[in-house]
């Protein structure tokens, strides 16, 4: 069995149980919450979501150049990145907290809510799931994926138990999503435990922060992008839709957004393994085939339970009163599993240290937003414009993929 494949299988399974054990903790919010406060959580995490995914790329660059200090067996300077990404990502992150919560009130009541508090809560998530990501990518970087896997799924049991237990006492949106922020806390410590051989390496080396930086700043540009792509229609239908509207596409977006486990084992593996290959000059092409295949012949899967069992979806996971969510599930589900599919290919390409795909998904966010603004008369323009979009990306990332190896006749990296 091929390297990726055995990662895959052991991450496959991690995530499918943590993604489990999230998706039973949101469903568990959202019913005990009421359609009328399931927007105001589905939106809240859509807030979080769309910052630490769009800074999520300190994760992926922790760990390729944790990758790379690795193949030389070089610990010490895998200690020092540690070291330097957790003292930055504590410092700025905390002035980004302070600063975003003080726009927490003007943002509050645009999007319709009633306290401030979730989305206080929400960038408190961001600056902690930040912290975190440095960790699990080292993990990643060292492919030390068992420990990873004990990680994440570590976080989603202690979050659904201290998640059932405020909203059991206190029933408030904020409950629901404190159960986030308690968990990262308990996380990280059991993050410093799981290295700590490397915190214990000592020796220092001049680590060349300028490449770090180069290839940090285009990875966060792609990560805003995807991370928008993901989130901009619930935010949009949270902002122009009454609340109970919201909520039902809330609860559709909620269960499309649960798809996630069939793309992020693949995600997971994806960047070290390719800078692991290309470090060692061999062929690259193969295993990034192969993975998109496995990904979109898993994607049959929940597009035909959304085809032909959608209401009794709803009605298995409890969502009898987000019944009108039934329709919305097949496409928006589309919608989401296209987008994945176009980040799998610019990771591929943001492994390789290309970024020229950009000139493909920043036109298309403009697109996307320009139309959900100008068309959102019901929830099903929404996910026809997402579906379109992303459809529309991935035709173009398939022509940019086609003039790139045109273009360039060179024997390394993607085209191998």
């Amino acid at each position: 069995m091929r390297e990726e494949s055995k990662h895959g299988i052991l991450l496959f399974i991690s995530t499918a149980i943590t993604a489990l054990m999230t998706f039973v903790y949101s469903v568990y919010a959202m019913k005990v919450l009421g359609p009328k406060h399931a927007a105001d959580y589905v939106a809240a995490l859509s807030v979080a979501t769309f910052f630490y995914v769009a800074l999520g790329p300190i994760n992926g660059t922790v760990a390729k150049f944790t990758t790379g200090f690795a193949v030389q067996n070089d610990l010490s300077s895998v200690a020092q990145l540690q070291r330097i990404a957790v003292r930055n990502v504590a410092t700025y992150g905390g002035v980004g907290f302070l600063v975003c919560s003080l726009f927490a009130v003007p943002l509050s009541s645009w999007l319709q809510y009633e306290s401030a508090l979730p989305l206080i809560l929400s960038f408190a998530i961001v600056w902690l799931t930040l912290l975190l990501s440095v960790a699990r990518g080292v993990l990643r970087g060292l492919e030390r994926f068992n420990q990873y896997s004990v990680n994440t799924v570590a976080e989603a049991l202690f979050r659904l138990i201290v998640g059932v237990v405020l909203l059991s006492v206190w029933t408030t949106t904020a409950g629901g999503m404190l159960a986030f922020v308690i968990a990262l806390v308990a996380i990280l410590v059991m993050s410093q435990l799981q290295l700590a051989d490397i915190w214990r390496q000592r020796d220092r080396f001049n680590i060349e922060s300028d490449s770090i930086v180069t290839y940090l700043k285009p990875m966060c540009v792609m990560m805003a992008i995807t991370a928008a792509f993901d989130n901009i229609d619930m935010i949009a239908v949270k902002r122009f839709f009454d609340a109970e509207s919201a909520g039902v596409y809330g609860a559709a977006f909620t269960l499309a957004r649960g798809t996630s486990v069939v793309v992020t084992p693949f995600s997971i593996v994806l960047l070290p393994l390719v800078v692991g290959l290309q470090a060692r000059r061999a062929p690259v092409r193969g295993s990034i085939l192969r993975i998109c295949g496995y990904f979109v012949a898993l994607c049959s899967v929940p597009l035909l339970v959304f085809a032909i069992v959608p209401k009794q979806v709803l009605t298995l996971v409890r969502l009898d009163q987000f019944i009108e969510a039934a329709p919305l599930l097949l496409p928006l589900t589309a919608a989401r599993l296209l987008g994945h599919l176009n980040g799998l290919i610019a990771l591929s390409y943001a492994a390789l240290g290309r970024f020229g795909f950009l000139k493909v998904f920043i036109p298309a966010l403009v697109v996307e937003v320009a139309l959900l603004a100008g068309w959102h008369d019901s929830h099903m323009t929404v996910i026809v414009i997402a579906l379109l979009v992303q459809a529309g990306t991935l035709l173009a990332l398939a022509a940019y993929t086609v003039l790139y190896r045109s273009n360039r006749k060179s024997a390394d990296g993607i085209l191998n």
